[in-house]
């Protein structure tokens, strides 16, 4: 089943164990909690003692309050970069099997932090847009007295350091088809 929150796409399969954890805090702490998350998001680091504070009374150990914080944070993030209404992730997080009351708890605090979030979501997401320097080059790689092709790409925005990222061939090949569809769908959508 596709929802909007994740995209249009099926709910990943890590997120929906993490349901089940989620509904062991109360709605209450739940709501606590992802307004901690969603701030740690856009502005002031989540403190690990407000995460161990809220979860203690679900008794969660301490990778099941990480996941909780994975899951809420990816939740938010996720509805926010997809444009999600409220009332939509509301009713998505319900068809997921999390509690009403749960996901008005969690809807809430997307509906109270969406601007901010997509602020945040702008400010960090690539950007190709001034002086931006695209380079590509084709290596050969030792491997057991072989030379094996790779390829080397670099992206440059201005004066900041290079983002560089080293591929094989076949790797490249599936980046260009993958991305030349997720073109085509944004295409699809305007």
């Amino acid at each position: 089943m596709r929802f909007r929150f994740c995209w249009d796409v099926d709910c990943p399969d890590w997120l929906l164990a993490e349901i089940a954890t989620l509904s062991k805090l109360s709605s209450v702490k739940l709501r606590l909690l992802a307004a901690a998350v969603a701030k740690g998001c856009y502005g002031q680091p989540l403190s690990y003692d407000v995460v161990t504070k809220l979860s203690s009374d679900a008794k969660l150990a301490e990778k099941e309050a990480q996941a909780v914080v994975a899951a809420v944070r990816w939740v938010l993030e996720s509805a926010a970069g997809a444009v999600v209404a409220a009332a939509v992730l509301d009713s998505e997080l319900q068809q997921l099997g999390l509690p009403k009351e749960h996901a008005a708890a969690i809807t809430k605090v997307y509906g109270d932090h969406h601007q901010q979030l997509l602020q945040h979501l702008r400010h960090t997401s690539l950007k190709a847009g001034g002086d931006v320097n695209w380079s590509s080059r084709v290596m050969g790689l030792a491997v057991g007295g072989t030379q094996k092709p790779i390829v080397r790409l670099s992206l440059q925005n201005g004066p900041s350091t290079p983002t560089t990222l080293t591929v094989t061939p076949s790797q490249l090949h599936a980046l260009i088809q993958e991305l030349t569809e997720a073109r085509q769908m944004m295409e699809s959508i305007h």
